[in-house]
């Protein structure tokens, strides 16, 4: 069975985890940095970080962001995610991404979800640019909102 967009999508962005990065704005500058988000198979994606950071207060100026994976060492699969970022302060939703997290978030916050450094990020896709093997070229694929 042939796998539809969305799960190409979400099956590059799960198996290119550790080569991701986000960009946000600091005024008119981007500032890129290495991420690992946590990719749900619905397309949810979340960010661990911590509340002081400097990607949180750039954040609030400005929630657009671009989340962008890639498959290393050439690049053949890419996932581009243009969308908005929001901090998610619930206590309940921060414990949940701690659960679902495929590393241990303990290792940068040994006092787990509770403790105020522990911040989440929701990325929310507007529109996703991707491709899957050079051949076929870069795709949009426009989620549903």
């Amino acid at each position: 069975m042939s796998l539809n967009a969305k799960e190409r999508i979400v099956a590059i962005m799960k198996e290119t985890l550790n080569h991701a990065y986000l960009a946000t704005t600091d005024k008119d500058q981007p500032i890129i940095r290495s991420m690992t988000p946590i990719v749900e198979d619905d397309m949810t994606i979340w960010l661990i970080t911590y509340s002081n950071s400097r990607k949180i207060k750039q954040i609030k100026k400005n929630p657009k962001v671009c989340l962008f994976f890639t498959k290393q060492p050439d690049g053949d699969k890419t996932v581009c995610v243009l969308g908005k970022a929001q901090i998610v302060t619930d206590l309940k939703t921060k414990r949940y991404v701690w659960q679902i997290s495929h590393y241990d978030p303990s290792s940068y916050f040994p006092r787990g979800p509770e403790h105020s450094p522990f911040c989440v990020l929701k990325v929310i896709p507007t529109k996703i640019e991707w491709w899957d093997n050079w051949e076929m070229g870069r795709k949009v694929y426009r989620p549903k909102l």
